[in-house]
């Protein structure tokens, strides 16, 4: 068996330029090294791999079975190691093929990666994100561990080793089925009506379920169900509505899913955090992510629903009127 121990990445750099010329002499020159030096290595390589690795044959220096097999995955790694130590010094968007981890609940999934997808993969193409999504119990040691480089939520944490950078302001609103006439809007009286409950994030659903307690409206949830996904079809096949975060309800309503209704509850607005470990405060990767996500959700005013020339009712009133998007 290889001992990862003894493998010297200069070696098998000259494995991939020997494959690639099919001559000693090239594949030294390509990398500034004499034929006795190269021969040398070649010797040193074929010891390391514990195989003979080329042979003379009628075109030059041909690979053996062995160098075959190994020869695209060197490449490949080699590669990566490159890009890694690269971006450790400079990010270069086009061209890097990092892998970014962000730490976001069911509830960001469905409000924040699709747009920020769209960004990075607009801007790095060969980026590569990944959700590991976290307790919140478990998110400090998550980002201090960087399994995960950033997190976005309702969030506030307080170790000091903990970056925070406000995005916006959220409060919650009531969304029925796409498509409601004014007329049923602005007879909606929400303690007949059945609702939803989208329960993804603990935060979320402890403070939705408190309002409808206050007010008096806990058995008219019909149906519970995991993340936000199955919303827009529930609405639809059930008559249903549901109380959502207002980005998310402006979103589903632009995107015809679902009606937003012009009520507000009263739980009071929260920020909405882009937190990070003072790790990846100096990464020029992370650096340039976090830019994104600024410049795509840092809004104190995303959360008022800025289209809106008439100030919204409270859910207290129980009955509601269409917002116009």
């Amino acid at each position: 068996m290889i001992n990862s121990r003894h493998i010297n990445l200069n070696l098998l750099e000259l494995l991939l330029q020997l494959h690639d010329t099919q001559s000693v002499s090239a594949a030294g020159s390509n990398m500034g090294l004499s034929q006795p030096a190269t021969s040398n290595a070649l010797a040193r390589l074929r010891q390391m791999l514990e195989d003979p690795l080329f042979v003379r044959g009628g075109r030059g220096m041909e690979p053996t079975p062995f160098t075959e097999r190994i020869v695209p995955e060197i490449r490949e790694h080699l590669s990566g190691i490159a890009s890694v130590l690269n971006d450790a010094t400079t990010f270069d968007p086009a061209n890097s093929r990092r892998t970014f981890r962000l730490s976001l609940s069911g509830l960001g999934e469905q409000v924040f990666l699709g747009p920020l997808a769209q960004r990075v993969f607009e801007l790095a193409p060969q980026v590569r994100l990944e959700n590991v999504s976290s307790p919140f119990q478990n998110l400090y040691r998550t980002l201090a561990a960087r399994e995960s480089e950033l997190a976005i939520g309702l969030l506030e944490l307080q170790e000091p080793q903990l970056r925070q950078c406000h995005l916006f302001d959220e409060d919650y609103r009531v969304i029925g089925p796409p498509g409601l006439s004014p007329q049923r809007t602005a007879a909606v009286d929400l303690s007949r009506e059945r609702l939803v409950m989208a329960v993804p994030s603990l935060t979320y659903a402890d403070d939705v379920e408190k309002v409808l307690s206050e007010l008096g409206m806990a058995e008219n949830v019909c149906m519970r169900i995991r993340n936000f996904g199955a919303l827009p079809e529930l609405l639809v096949t059930l008559g249903a509505f549901a109380i959502v975060p207002a980005y998310l309800g402006r979103r589903m309503s632009a995107a015809g899913q679902a009606t937003l209704l012009d009520m507000i509850l009263p739980r009071g607005r929260q920020k909405v955090q882009l937190v990070w470990h003072m790790n990846t405060m100096q990464d020029p990767g992370c650096i340039w992510l976090r830019k994104q996500i600024t410049d795509l959700f840092q809004n104190p005013d995303i959360g008022e629903g800025a289209l809106k020339t008439e100030p919204r009712r409270s859910a207290e009133s129980l009955r509601t009127r269409p917002e116009q998007t």
